[in-house]
Protein backbone atom coordinates (compact mmCIF):
# COMPACT_ATOMS: atom_id res chain seq x y z
CA UNK A 1 0.00 0.00 0.00
CA UNK A 2 1.05 3.57 -0.56
CA UNK A 3 1.41 6.68 1.73
CA UNK A 4 -1.51 8.89 1.41
CA UNK A 5 -0.16 12.62 0.92
CA UNK A 6 -2.98 14.61 0.52
CA UNK A 7 -6.58 14.89 1.35
CA UNK A 8 -7.40 13.80 -2.35
CA UNK A 9 -5.67 10.74 -2.05
CA UNK A 10 -7.10 9.94 1.14
CA UNK A 11 -10.55 10.11 0.22
CA UNK A 12 -10.31 7.85 -2.76
CA UNK A 13 -8.42 5.47 -0.92
CA UNK A 14 -11.60 5.85 1.61
CA UNK A 15 -13.89 5.51 -1.54
CA UNK A 16 -11.81 2.54 -2.95
CA UNK A 17 -11.84 0.51 0.02
CA UNK A 18 -15.45 1.40 0.67
CA UNK A 19 -16.14 0.01 -3.11
CA UNK A 20 -14.29 -3.14 -1.48
CA UNK A 21 -16.46 -3.65 1.29
CA UNK A 22 -19.77 -3.04 -1.28
CA UNK A 23 -18.05 -6.08 -3.59
CA UNK A 24 -16.99 -8.21 -0.43
CA UNK A 25 -20.24 -7.66 1.30
CA UNK A 26 -22.43 -8.81 -1.48
CA UNK A 27 -20.26 -11.85 -2.54
CA UNK A 28 -21.11 -13.18 1.17
CA UNK A 29 -24.96 -12.18 0.77
CA UNK A 30 -25.25 -14.38 -2.34
CA UNK A 31 -22.40 -17.29 -0.25
CA UNK A 32 -25.10 -17.49 2.32
CA UNK A 33 -28.23 -17.98 0.15
CA UNK A 34 -26.51 -20.31 -1.69
CA UNK A 35 -26.07 -22.37 2.12
CA UNK A 36 -29.14 -21.63 2.92
CA UNK A 37 -30.47 -22.71 -0.22
CA UNK A 38 -28.57 -26.02 -0.13
CA UNK A 39 -29.48 -26.68 3.71
CA UNK A 40 -33.03 -27.24 3.01
CA UNK A 41 -34.01 -30.28 3.93
CA UNK A 42 -35.96 -31.22 0.45
CA UNK A 43 -32.50 -30.11 -1.29
CA UNK A 44 -30.70 -31.85 0.89
CA UNK A 45 -32.94 -35.29 0.02
CA UNK A 46 -32.86 -34.28 -3.48
CA UNK A 47 -29.51 -33.95 -3.84
CA UNK A 48 -28.81 -36.96 -1.72
CA UNK A 49 -30.98 -38.91 -4.67
CA UNK A 50 -29.17 -37.32 -7.31
CA UNK A 51 -25.58 -38.38 -6.31
CA UNK A 52 -27.37 -41.69 -5.69
CA UNK A 53 -28.79 -42.21 -8.72
CA UNK A 54 -25.88 -40.44 -10.84
CA UNK A 55 -23.44 -42.88 -9.86
CA UNK A 56 -22.40 -45.61 -12.84
CA UNK A 57 -22.34 -48.74 -10.63
CA UNK A 58 -25.86 -47.12 -8.77
CA UNK A 59 -27.86 -48.04 -12.32
CA UNK A 60 -26.69 -51.67 -12.33
CA UNK A 61 -27.14 -52.24 -8.66
CA UNK A 62 -30.64 -50.71 -8.09
CA UNK A 63 -31.67 -52.82 -11.19
CA UNK A 64 -30.35 -55.71 -9.42
CA UNK A 65 -32.30 -54.94 -6.68
CA UNK A 66 -35.46 -54.57 -8.32
CA UNK A 67 -34.78 -58.06 -10.33
CA UNK A 68 -34.29 -59.56 -6.77
CA UNK A 69 -37.11 -58.53 -5.45
CA UNK A 70 -39.35 -58.97 -8.65
CA UNK A 71 -38.04 -62.48 -8.57
CA UNK A 72 -38.68 -63.11 -4.67
CA UNK A 73 -41.97 -61.89 -4.84
CA UNK A 74 -42.95 -64.44 -7.64
CA UNK A 75 -41.20 -67.18 -6.10
CA UNK A 76 -43.04 -67.03 -3.05
CA UNK A 77 -46.74 -66.14 -4.93
CA UNK A 78 -45.69 -69.55 -6.75
CA UNK A 79 -45.14 -71.48 -3.84
CA UNK A 80 -47.98 -69.99 -1.77
CA UNK A 81 -50.11 -71.44 -4.63
CA UNK A 82 -49.04 -74.67 -4.22
CA UNK A 83 -49.14 -75.05 -0.44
Amino acid sequence: MSTIATMEELKTAIRELEDQDYVNEQFMRRRVEEIVYKLKPVNIIKNLLHDVIKGPETKSNLLRMAAGVATSFVIKRFFKRWS
